[in-house]
């Protein structure tokens, strides 16, 4: 478990920093094309290809996004729905039935994505030359990270490296280095 975390933590750390750079450099883009646009309009014309880009670098934050939510279970549930209708080994039985369900969603659009992002090797976009690929390839790993996600949450019954979890981790740690701690100075 704990090798399986550590993995898990360092591809989160990546994913993290892709998410951070790539609404960085967005961020960035979209304030030089506002300045070429209206400060400077006469001497300087705002990169052609910049909105294009903005719009497909977007896909890839709204995917990698969509991983971190599922991790932190932040996407939209029937909480209210599911306390109501189920309790015990029943609601048991439908989080099994419904992570089953989503996890096979999930994988067809994977496969189906990864499919769509190959489909068209030689489109590209304006200017860089950067081919579509690289931006429709944002749908299956975004959602390869989603599925990895799901299927903690269907293995465990709950995503053992969220912050609630690992928070919840880190508390329990240091309440058994205290008490430790107290036991070893009344045995002195």
């Amino acid at each position: 478990m704990q090798m399986l975390k550590t993995i898990y933590l360092t591809v989160s750390k990546v994913r993290d920093f892709a998410i951070i750079g790539t609404i960085a450099f967005i961020i960035g883009l979209v304030v030089v094309q506002i300045f070429l646009r209206y400060i400077v309009a006469g001497a300087f014309r705002p990169f052609a290809w910049g909105d294009e880009l903005i719009r497909n670098l977007s896909a890839w934050m709204f995917f990698l996004g969509a991983s971190l939510a599922a991790r932190e279970g932040s996407h939209i549930s029937l909480d209210f729905l599911m306390k109501k209708l189920f309790t015990g080994k029943s609601r048991w039985v439908a989080d099994k039935v419904i992570g089953f369900i989503c996890l096979i969603v999930v994988g067809i659009v994977i496969v189906v994505g990864f499919e769509s992002a190959f489909s068209n090797p030689a489109s590209m976009i304006n200017l860089p030359s950067i081919p579509m690929t690289v931006f429709y390839l944002a749908i299956p790993v975004g959602m390869s990270f989603v599925f990895v996600d799901f299927l903690l949450v269907f293995i465990f019954g709950y995503h053992p490296f969220s912050k609630k979890a690992l928070a919840t981790e880190t508390e329990k740690s240091a309440s058994e280095k205290l008490t430790n701690k107290k036991l070893t100075k009344e045995e002195e």
